[in-house]
């Protein structure tokens, strides 16, 4: 599909503009975290409207009208998060349009994580469980120092950080302890997440 749609906007003298990076759940499928996605996500950095809607179209006779191609140059790409460094994702394949290499790249797993984990929607918070699979808490813990700085409602942090911290818990066993020192916040969200948490009998940390 992909292929396709860079071929239509060859044809026409409107080519992408590279990078083009598979997010949502066709970066899920590329990660073989979901089997089937009726929707074909990606960022592209300049790219034709008219060109997007003409393959949608052709699609969608064959896999009917739920079948959608979303197309955006916006670097947040679901809620308040920018990824500032979304054109240096990870490669996944290169497509020869033209005589030209294109390479198409895909969110990486901690990325495809932290933007779910700040949105509300129940499928985004299904999807943590499968992503983390691929992931780990280090990896995890590295990538939200980078990401929280770029979170477009700043007093929203301190809530997005807690769940970070949570959700790491139950997915993983983290102890909130462990976690939160490593969280490079500053200091008075730093110390509003140790006030939010205190410890039991088991060692353990569990909210207040």
């Amino acid at each position: 599909m992909i292929r396709r749609l860079l071929d239509a906007a060859e044809i026409q003298n409107k080519p992408f503009q590279e990078p083009i990076v598979m997010v949502g759940g066709t970066a899920m499928s590329a990660h073989n975290l979901r089997k089937t996605s009726y929707d074909v996500d990606l960022y592209v950095q300049d790219f034709n409207d008219d060109v997007v809607y003409q393959v949608e179209s052709e699609f969608k006779s064959k896999f009917g009208e739920q079948f959608k191609i979303d197309v955006t140059s916006v670097e947040n790409i679901w809620g308040a998060i920018m990824l500032r460094d979304i054109a240096e994702s990870e490669p996944d394949c290169v497509i020869q349009i033209s005589h030209r290499d294109i390479t198409i790249r895909k969110l990486s797993p901690e990325d495809l994580f932290l933007i779910k984990l700040d949105t509300s929607r129940e499928k985004d918070r299904d999807d943590l469980a499968v992503i983390y699979e691929k992931t780990d808490a280090d990896r995890l813990i590295a990538r939200f120092n980078a990401i929280w700085k770029w979170h477009g409602n700043r007093d929203a942090v301190p809530g997005y950080a807690d769940n970070f911290v949570s959700v790491l818990q139950r997915l993983g066993g983290h102890i909130p302890a462990d976690v939160l020192p490593r969280l490079e916040l500053p200091e008075h969200m730093r110390m509003s997440l140790y006030e939010a948490w205190i410890p039991d009998n088991h060692g353990t940390l569990r909210p207040e």
